[in-house]
């Protein structure tokens, strides 16, 4: 029998080209590559750019996009002798512009921690290339959501920079001693806002789909952070530290018991689930709670901050509580969504939240209604 092919796709990432099997070109990362949790890396593609005219082209975009007028062009006799340096690439000064004026300011609420924040991550992003594309990534992700009609544009753009970012980071963690620790924690930072983002708003209407995007965001991003973890001693002594420690605190000292988790906790005790399971639940629905307190508290610790410690804290064991679809570990996940849907204004977030608690409810039935009760009541209220 003739071997069966498969139809070729024609801007499909690296990996599955090597890989010979089809693409299906979801940036930033393929449904292929989140299945068998390889790096998605795209090469330049080639996009619709939409002329004043009403009608697109296809043009290829390079890592340098540059927008240069025939007046500015040297005479063909002067680039014999001297190779002229490259032209300002515009968009980039673009993006760089926004993340300094839009984006880390609505990452955080705080005057004096924002002044600190783009201080160090501008300046460390200045001597990291990844830590720069993936900041300017960011950016772009940015303005294709609050730009729709350049919505495509910038989320090209954002996808080919963070694949640039990844390569570059890997490229840097094989030479030993060789990436500073301060630019790989303010990565991996950024990079877990920006894949959950990616998660949340341009998000599969299938619910399957999403959650195997949000199983990938919960190993990608506990990846990089224990490359660095060791280094958390070192990084929490660096000007970073007023940050750090407010960040902390709030956490720690947020234990008070909370109605909706006190109620979660003891419905998964009365289950019966076994000494290992049950220890697993209780140990995300605890840390869930330190997040729900920190989010609510009189601190000046930014909400998101609450938002995206939950993910880094749960353990492996709950990640694969989600991969098999454990209806415990998904109510548990409804309760994480209230907590998203709290802070639905943030552009990172959207509607987000609240497609995760409709779109658990409906798997997992009426009969799970008592578990899910809390999340439908934040729900109901947050809409009347």
């Amino acid at each position: 029998m003739p071997r069966r092919t498969h139809k070729k796709s024609r801007n499909g990432c690296v990996e599955c080209k090597r890989r010979h099997i089809k693409c299906d070109e979801k940036g930033p990362i393929c449904s292929n590559c989140i299945s068998s949790e390889r790096l998605c890396e795209y090469p330049e593609m080639t996009i619709k750019v939409m002329q004043a005219s009403g009608r697109s082209r296809k043009r290829t975009i390079s890592p340098s996009v540059s927008t240069e007028s025939p007046s500015t062009k040297l005479p063909p006799d002067s680039t014999s002798s001297i190779q002229p340096d490259p032209p300002v690439n515009m968009l980039h000064a673009e993006l760089l512009y926004h993340l300094s004026t839009e984006t880390l300011p609505s990452l955080s609420k705080g005057e004096n921690n924002l002044i600190l924040l783009h201080k160090e991550v501008i300046g460390h992003a200045l001597s990291a290339p990844y830590l720069m594309n993936e900041l300017l990534a960011l950016a772009a992700l940015h303005l294709s959501i609050i730009r729709e009609p350049q919505e495509e544009l910038y989320r090209h753009h954002s996808a080919q920079l963070q694949n640039h970012a990844l390569r570059m980071f890997h490229e840097t963690d094989s030479e030993l001693g060789m990436r500073p620790t301060v630019p790989a924690f303010i990565f991996s930072s950024m990079l877990g806002i920006h894949i959950l983002c990616d998660t949340l708003v341009y998000r599969d209407h299938d619910f399957q789909a999403l959650l195997d995007r949000f199983v990938h965001y919960l190993r990608i991003h506990r990846g990089v952070r224990a490359v660095i973890g060791e280094d958390w001693n070192q990084i929490k002594e660096t000007a970073l530290k007023p940050i750090l420690n407010e960040a902390e605190a709030s956490l720690r000292n947020s234990t008070r018991d909370g109605q909706a988790c006190s109620c979660l906790l003891e419905l998964i005790k009365a289950a019966r689930l076994g000494p290992s399971i049950s220890e697993t639940y209780e140990q995300a629905i605890e840390a869930l709670q330190s997040s729900l307190n920190a989010a609510q508290s009189d601190r000046a610790v930014d909400n998101i901050n609450a938002v995206i410690a939950w993910p880094i804290i749960v353990s492996l064991e709950y990640t694969e509580m989600l991969v098999h679809r454990r209806p415990e570990a998904l109510v548990i996940l409804a309760h994480y969504a209230a907590l998203l849907h709290s802070c639905r204004d943030l552009w990172v977030f959207g509607d987000g939240g609240s497609f995760l608690i409709q779109s658990i409810d409906r798997y997992l039935g009426p009969e799970w209604a008592e578990w899910l009760h809390w999340p439908n009541q934040v729900l109901a209220e947050s809409t009347t």
